[in-house]
């Protein structure tokens, strides 16, 4: 059985210099979430992150919606030019989305909900709380987790040792 990885390569077209405009070089899409709440009232932004062959980063927000259809191959993407189902490949919850506000709030922040969650009090995790993000690539609560790191975290995120192990972290 073949496994890929969330990682995908897709060839664009972009300028190499205006001597040779036809030249094109390789990005890399992936998945990502950021813990930044967006303008429809969801506590997690979630997109699709590309890194052109320059090191240049750019992150195309989208729905959560889009992104799971596009996530379990039900929708083209960039990300998953194969259309594979991502949550059976590599084995994550699908539900594992709807816990990712808990990574940044104690309570969940939109609405009446009083939902509680693993993060920090105010809508900032904990320095220690911090520290286990920056394994998953998260530098700043605004950067962007993704690719294998994401899908590291969702798996983690399963394991009730590791939530309890965050929730702990001060």
């Amino acid at each position: 059985m073949i496994i890929a990885g969330l990682q995908t390569q897709a060839q664009i077209l972009l300028p190499k210099g205006s001597t040779n405009p036809d030249a094109f070089q390789l990005a890399r899409y992936s998945f990502c979430i950021s813990l930044m709440p967006t303008t429809g009232l969801d506590a997690v932004s979630y997109g699709i992150h590309c890194l052109s062959s320059d090191g240049k980063a750019t992150v195309r927000f989208m729905s959560y919606e889009a992104f799971l259809r596009q996530f379990g191959g039900a929708e083209p993407s960039k990300a998953n030019p194969d259309r594979i189902d991502l949550f059976e490949a590599h084995g994550i919850n699908q539900f594992t989305f709807k816990d990712l506000w808990k990574l940044r709030y104690a309570t969940y922040p939109f609405g009446e909900s009083k939902a509680l969650g693993w993060g920090g009090q105010n809508g900032v995790p904990t320095e220690g709380q911090m520290q286990i993000l920056s394994q998953y690539g998260l530098e700043f609560l605004s950067s962007t987790i993704y690719g294998d790191n994401l899908i590291r975290l969702l798996k983690d995120m399963q394991d009730s040792k590791w939530v309890g192990d965050y929730m702990s972290a001060k």
